[in-house]
């Protein structure tokens, strides 16, 4: 069998984490917590509304981001623009309240620490098409979206591993 499209590997929306708006950290981190259990090692969740539309995604350094104390979470989004200079001296002093902070934090919204949709694919889109915009856009997965309603989500993983089967197939 051929796989040419995204519906061939796509994981299905039901079976992905997701995630309400509304929801707080802990919610997360209990939904991911679940899914590992369960053998599936999911590095995000979907944020869906309260008509299933997607509206963000949280991934596992947005959790985390979102349990640091405000004096350690940066404005800059930046991945290139390193940590300031003083914070590694400040993950000292988080080190003593981490614990109480933690659970404090577990209350937070996640729609304040998800990051925005940055690109969907239609699930008859080709796995060529996945491929490219994951790697122009930096990301390891993306929704798959039919007329408006998710259906479900295509992982990097899964590209990358039928690309492997067709290069190392004799």
């Amino acid at each position: 069998m051929h796989i040419h499209q995204v519906r061939d590997i796509m994981v299905p929306f039901s079976s992905y984490p997701h995630i309400s708006d509304k929801a707080n950290l802990r919610d997360a981190f209990v939904v991911l917590h679940d899914a590992y259990a369960s053998g599936h090692l999911y590095r995000h969740i979907l944020v869906v509304d309260d008509t299933q539309r997607l509206v963000g995604l949280l991934g596992l350094r947005d959790i985390m981001r979102g349990l640091f104390p405000g004096y350690l979470r940066t404005k800059e989004t930046s991945v290139h623009a390193g940590p300031i200079p003083d914070f590694p001296a400040l993950t000292l002093i988080w080190q003593e309240t981490c614990e109480t902070q933690c659970k404090e934090a577990a209350v937070n919204p996640v729609n304040t620490f998800m990051d925005k949709v940055r690109a969907t694919i239609k699930s008859d889109s080709p796995l060529t098409m996945a491929a490219y915009l994951m790697v122009i856009n930096d990301i390891s997965m993306l929704p798959v979206v039919d007329e408006g309603k998710m259906v479900g989500v295509i992982r990097m993983i899964d590209v990358f591993n039928h690309a492997a089967g067709v290069i190392l197939h004799d």
